[in-house]
């Protein structure tokens, strides 16, 4: 029997009881509880909230719009409903929820907090063009400027995008994010010292924020002033969340003539393939200086790593990490040896294992110019943004059909994952041994029996460019640091030439330039081999 003041009680097992239903996709369930709080309650906010979204979740986002937005009237400073329709749990459909949205506009289109919260959603879920057609009718303001930056970035119209920053930054510059925002499209725009200057107001309005001092080392790197940028870019150790494998000191920089003999150094690996791959080129120059070095790697780069000589190579997450005096993430080894774009070491220091090379070569084709493929990167979904990024940098299949037209070549596909069942464009044959793959060794098998790689930005080309094969690179216009800015070598793999994208999105003319300097090989290759001296019988 309910206390005499049990009023609160009764009503918190009705609400329960509400949102039991809810959770359980009993929308009609939930709808009646709620309807029985309200008439007893017509101001209950919680049950409101509850009702709207068993109408939402249920599909009727027409008769849902007007109590969701009783709700969002009540409770100002919390998220929008929508919000927490989007975050239901079992998750409803993203349609649904962009449904729901539109239909609170409908009723409330001078909204602009709901606008600017649709646009929001809209770009997390990857759709920078729905985005901006929502804020075509916003209230002009910083919220605004810089909601509509963001997407006509990610929608790769980096100018577009540079202008509405620098609009939210003078509008609104207290505020870190549109100058950190600014500085970063300013940067894609190779104007660096404006960047930085960028970067400096924000750090200063965001008290020091790790995350803005790293993406301002990535300016610096950009710029190719890595003096600089190496030790800013450490800043990524106080990012929140972020977690060293080991306590042991970090490893220090190496002045000449200093030397590490008897000193046991871990070097793991921190984030990419590629930048492992990159990085790896110092491997030999730290056991050169007498250290005893062990290289903790992800399983696919084991076997490869292991014909480096001298180096220890065990695979990252299998037992315990060997006893050792310091430590090293890849990325700080340029930071290490003091690396500048004028002093890098170039030389081929990766290669294939001889006895596999020769077991791949009796599978691949042996006439003609041997060509590696790739035309896509690894989309990495659980990196914020890392989705947009490789979007752009890839090019797909299709895009490659002007290399078809070469004479005198063989096409291999060096592509993994699910872009690799991409259909080749008309007139390209092209030989596909990657599902016998097992890893980076077998890969670089393989591009040990071919003359040259042409792929977009992903860990193939760091791979042929350390094994000192000829690479084509295919960059996208908002490129990644490491190719620097308006070059077309690069400081890290001297056998590469890079083809960038002369406006985003723009593939035609970087591959037509591509198919050109292939065509190029191919005659000064098959000229070579005319002019061979025959053997004697």
């Amino acid at each position: 029997m309910d206390r005499p003041d049990g009023a609160p009680t009764i009503r918190a097992r009705q609400l329960k009881a509400a949102m039991d239903h809810l959770e359980a996709r009993r929308w009609r369930l939930a709808e009646v509880q709620c309807r029985v709080l309200l008439a007893v309650d017509p101001a209950d906010v919680e049950a409101t909230l509850v009702l709207g979204l068993s109408i939402a979740a249920s599909g009727e986002a027409t008769r849902a719009a007007p109590i969701l937005g009783r709700v969002r009237r009540a409770r100002p400073d919390h998220a929008d409903p929508c919000r927490d329709l989007a975050t239901m749990q079992p998750r409803v459909p993203r349609s649904l929820v962009a449904r729901q949205y539109r239909a609170c506009l409908r009723l409330a289109p001078e909204d602009g907090r709901l606008r600017q919260d649709f646009a929001s959603y809209l770009l997390e879920n990857a759709d920078p063009t729905a985005a901006l057609a929502v804020l075509r009718d916003a209230p002009e303001g910083p919220g605004t400027f810089n909601l509509r930056g963001m997407a006509l970035a990610e929608a790769g119209r980096f100018k577009d995008a540079t202008r509405c920053f620098d609009s939210a930054a003078r509008l609104d510059p207290d505020s870190s994010a549109n100058w950190a925002n600014l500085g970063m499209m300013l940067k894609i725009e190779g104007r660096f010292d404006d960047a930085l200057a960028a970067y400096d107001r924000a750090i200063v309005r965001a008290g020091g924020d790790p995350q803005i001092k790293v993406n301002r080392a990535i300016a610096l790197l950009h710029a190719g002033r890595w003096e600089e940028a190496w030790r800013d870019y450490e800043w990524r150790f106080e990012r929140p969340g972020y977690s060293a494998v080991s306590t042991a000191p970090l490893l220090p920089v190496l002045d000449a003539p200093a030397r590490l003999d008897g000193q046991r150094i871990l070097v793991w690996h921190e984030e990419g393939f590629g930048d492992t791959l990159q990085f790896a080129r110092y491997l030999p120059m730290l056991a050169r200086l007498g250290a005893a070095v062990t290289a903790s790697v992800p399983a696919p780069l084991v076997r490869l790593l292991r014909c480096i000589p001298g180096i220890s190579v065990v695979q990252a997450g299998d037992g315990a990490l060997p006893a050792h005096d310091h430590h090293c993430p890849f990325f700080s080894l340029p930071r290490v040896f003091g690396t500048t774009t004028r002093d890098v070491p170039g030389e081929p220091y990766l290669s294939a294992d001889p006895a596999l090379a020769a077991a791949w070569s009796a599978r691949l084709p042996r006439d003609g110019l041997g060509v590696g493929l790739v035309w896509a990167g690894q989309a990495r979904p659980w990196l914020q943004g890392f989705t947009s990024v490789d979007r752009r940098r890839s090019a797909g299949l299709a895009a490659f059909a002007p290399l078809a037209t070469v004479r005198g070549v063989r096409f291999v596909s060096l592509q993994a994952g699910t872009p690799a069942a991409q259909e080749p464009p008309p007139g390209m044959v092209l030989t596909d041994p990657m599902e016998a793959v097992r890893d980076f060794a077998d890969t670089a098998a393989i591009i040990a029996n071919l003359d040259v790689v042409i792929s977009v930005d992903t860990s193939v080309a760091h791979l042929a460019g350390a094994m000192g094969k000829p690479v084509f690179l295919l960059d996208r216009y908002d490129n990644c640091w490491r190719w620097l800015h308006g070059r077309s070598d690069s400081p890290w793999y001297p056998s590469m030439t890079i083809f960038r994208q002369p406006r985003p999105g723009e593939w035609a003319s970087p591959m037509h330039r591509a198919a050109s300097s292939l065509a190029a090989l191919a005659i000064f290759r098959g000229g070579q081999a005319a002019a061979a001296p025959a053997l004697a019988a």
